[in-house]
């Protein structure tokens, strides 16, 4: 595979490192370059997104439920 193009594979880890790490710049270009070609890989990105708001929030929500 070429080295400007991302495997699925490669493109889910990226995705998941980003939401923890800062990617250096070649990174997060050939990343998005992915994610805007290949729909699967953009779904995932948005969901593990979604998924990491949505856990962040949980504690707050559980609180207010007590209350």
């Amino acid at each position: 595979m070429s080295k400007l193009m991302y495997s699925c594979e490669k493109a889910s880890r990226l995705s998941s490192r980003a939401l923890e790490e800062p990617l250096t710049p070649t990174q997060r270009v050939l990343l998005r370059m992915h994610l805007l070609m290949c729909k699967r890989c953009g779904n995932f990105s948005r969901q593990i997104a979604f998924l990491r708001r949505a856990s962040r929030k949980l504690p707050e929500v559980l609180e207010k439920d007590k209350g």
